[in-house]
């Protein structure tokens, strides 16, 4: 069977769709960016196209699918494997911030996000290795597991004065059809020495189909440079854009928008 390319989270969620004439309930068990496994017990047929509606903090969100796959328990068919055909903005949000909460080490029904890190550039890529580093582009013999690879503030809502100096900051600017994300390292200015500097500052991006992939490195002379950028992507574009600054004394620390 070949591997998702995307994780599955657990989850425990109620939806509804109407199929063959009949509004019909249906249970969500797991989830990601581009799809669900619902189980139910009307079974549409492969390639059926229909919205589902799921419940989300009390809002009903409209989610068009397609199905995929038909699976049976013993001799019943119960559940379907659905595609999500263009998730709305709500979800991915609501989908990252699953993700995200797993990153800051709470557990979903007994998992936690896997971590991995390069040793030969220190980049770090979420659930699962990568063939190739997308960076310096070594194997995936050169990643190890790295489950702490991210450092986690005591108090996300009380930050104290060291981590306001590691954290990104990101402020989302939209102008011109583009939209900007300009990135700085952090809230207090952090210093630029050559034994305590922001190295590098990685840029990932996930939307339908792509987790948390890497799509730009900018790196830091230490005597030299400000720990700031800024990134452009087309106005059309719904995701999450994530940022993690690398302390070359002090870890990694992350931040995430919805763009």
């Amino acid at each position: 069977m070949k591997k998702r390319s995307v994780e599955r989270i657990p989850a425990n969620l109620q939806a509804e769709f109407f199929w063959s004439d009949k509004i019909i309930s249906g249970h969500i068990v797991d989830l990601s960016e581009n799809g669900f496994l619902i189980k139910t017990n009307s079974c549409p047929a492969i390639k059926a196209k229909f919205d589902l509606n799921i419940t989300l903090q009390s809002n009903v969100l409209q989610v068009p699918v397609k199905v995929r796959r038909i699976l049976k328990t013993d001799n019943s068919y119960d559940s379907i494997g659905v595609e999500i055909l263009n998730p709305p903005k709500e979800y991915l949000e609501y989908v990252d911030a699953l993700r995200w909460e797993r990153i800051k080490g709470v557990k979903t029904n007994g998992q936690i996000i896997k971590l991995y890190v390069c040793k030969v550039c220190h980049h770090i890529a979420f659930d699962h290795a990568p063939v190739n580093c997308p960076i310096c582009s070594s194997t995936i013999e050169s990643f190890e597991k790295a489950p702490e690879a991210i450092k986690k503030p005591d108090n996300f809502s009380e930050l104290s004065e060291f981590e306001k100096k590691h954290i990104p900051v990101i402020k989302i600017l939209k102008e011109n059809g583009h939209v900007n994300a300009n990135v700085t390292v952090g809230e207090i200015d952090h210093e630029m020495n050559i034994d305590d500097h922001i190295s590098h500052i990685d840029f990932y991006y996930n939307a339908a189909f792509i987790n948390k992939k890497c799509i730009s490195r900018l790196s830091f002379n230490c005597e030299k440079m400000h720990p700031s950028a800024t990134v452009r992507f087309d106005n059309a574009t719904q995701g999450v854009l994530t940022v993690i600054s690398n302390c070359s004394a002090h870890g990694n620390w992350l931040a995430k928008v919805t763009l």
